[in-house]
């Protein structure tokens, strides 16, 4: 019988494009992507938000199909998402507990605390994705790992992730209509900032920048730990809106951003013919682009001061990635900035051990997502579809015929139409026992982080704001 691969499987609700990648983490330690399918978002989500629930699952069902394509004898049977948007961003808080005598510092206390911090944020608009711990103050003693000490009086200062609630039930709602109800939820830029930040880089503070098509993320690292993120709603695309105010088609102003790009030396003569016959000024749009990228990179400086860390604090400077760092001198044009926040940069490139197989290939910075989401990806999420078509060489001259009627007197239709019974009820079994697999290591999984998955934290939400709405 052939051996079973494990694959992950994962899904990224981008601003531009909605991608679905499957991939393994072989044994010498590389990833390989194996497959990858995408659709345009088209209007039905923007800025990384759902607007649309009905073409957003439809959307999500092509991925799927398009991948089960691609994976032949595979069937997917669990996905891991990315998530982002706009909305999403830090919230600082801070837990105190008191104790009448020195107490015992155990997890049941701190997770407790992790609980009641939380609690002071989830209400009817927001809803907590991911709580980051930051430090905790034991007594006088500062430490990031609080269980096992004595003490009278423990604060706990973390970082809530946070977004809209409504946001986040339309993206819950779209995968619940597309049967895709058993997922885990990865947040994108920090499964992004662990792929491609080095330890070194994380524990002395850096900025990761991501500009992407609609939405600019800026997450600030320090000792190791996140310690600012916010989105900024403006992307590269907005250039290619700016071309279009010039008389240029989207399409045609598209390419023309990612040709000319960010080159500045052209002459006040020189002149570009677009497709409705007109001329204009290579100097105009380069200057059309270069104004919308000058304010990206102001509104990112801003973020950067508003987070309270300055660059004696972030001493290994700026990581850039993002659709927008492969414009044309795109690098060039952010190291030549006179802005005072950009000492240092680097761009972020692939990973020398990730290996892409897959017979479509996306730009470099979709590439750096999906590895990074596959990477944090820990369960099987295929198995083997028992159920495709076996093909048979008919010009082998060794097959051997059979006759219509067994001894038995049973025909080659009653046959069929029996091992085929036998093959469903076979695969129901298999169905069931894979199910009852995976329930059981959810409920490891869940027991083990004490949390519940972004899907289901909607549902108790809507469930909490029903009841409230049928009390009043």
């Amino acid at each position: 019988m052939e051996s079973e691969k494990e694959l992950i499987v994962v899904i990224e609700t981008g601003s531009w494009v909605v991608s679905g990648a499957a991939g393994q983490k072989r044994p010498d330690g590389t990833l390989e992507v194996v497959a990858y399918a995408s659709e345009p978002s088209g209007e039905f989500i923007r800025n990384g938000v759902v607007r649309n629930i009905d073409r957003t699952a439809q959307c999500l069902t092509n991925i799927i199909n398009m991948l089960e394509g691609d994976l032949k004898k595979y069937s997917i049977n669990k996905i891991y998402v990315g998530i982002g948007g706009y909305t999403l961003h830090t919230v600082p808080t801070k837990v105190e507990r008191g104790f009448e005598e020195d107490t015992h510092v155990t997890t049941e206390i701190i997770e407790s605390m992790i609980v009641e911090q939380e609690e002071c944020i989830d209400n009817d608009k927001k809803t907590v994705i991911e709580v980051i711990p930051q430090e905790y103050k034991v007594d006088n003693l500062v430490t990031g790992d609080p269980v096992g000490y004595n003490c009278r009086h423990i604060v706990g200062e973390y970082i809530n992730l946070i977004a809209r609630f409504s946001i986040m039930n339309n993206l819950a709602k779209a995968f619940e209509m597309a049967k895709l109800e058993d997922t885990d939820n990865l947040v994108t830029p920090l499964r992004l900032a662990e792929a491609i930040l080095t330890p070194t880089e994380r524990n002395l503070g850096c900025t990761l920048v991501d500009i992407g098509a609609d939405c600019t993320t800026v997450s600030i690292y320090k000792g190791g730990r996140l310690r600012f993120l916010s989105v900024i709603p403006l992307g590269d695309r907005l250039i290619t809106a700016d071309l279009a105010t010039l008389g240029i088609g989207e399409e045609e102003a598209e390419r023309i951003k990612q040709t000319i790009g960010l080159t500045t030396t052209y002459s006040d003569e020189a002149t570009y013919r677009v497709e409705s016959g007109n001329d204009i000024k290579l100097k105009n749009i380069s200057m059309v682009i270069r104004a919308r990228m000058q304010e990206i990179l102001v509104n990112v400086s801003n973020q950067v001061m508003l987070s309270g860390y300055s660059d004696d604090k972030l001493s290994s400077g700026y990581i850039f990635t993002g659709g927008a760092l492969e414009i044309p001198n795109a690098e060039t044009y952010i190291r030549n900035q006179k802005v005072k926040v950009f000492p240092s940069i680097r761009i972020a490139t692939l990973n020398e051990n990730v290996r892409w197989t897959a017979a479509k290939r996306p730009s470099i910075s979709k590439q750096l997502v999906i590895a990074a989401l596959i990477a944090a990806g820990e369960d099987n999420c295929v198995s083997i579809n028992h159920d495709a078509p076996l093909e048979i060489d008919y010009t082998n001259s060794e097959l051997k015929t059979g006759n219509l009627f067994d001894e038995d007197g049973e025909s080659a239709q009653d046959e069929r139409d029996r091992r085929n019974a036998q093959r469903q009820a076979e695969k129901a079994q298999r169905q069931a026992e894979a199910r009852a697999i995976q329930l059981k290591k959810a409920a490891e999984k869940a027991s083990k982080q004490k949390g519940e998955s972004w899907i289901k934290k909607m549902r108790r939400m809507r469930d909490k704001l029903t009841d409230m709405i049928n009390e009043n």
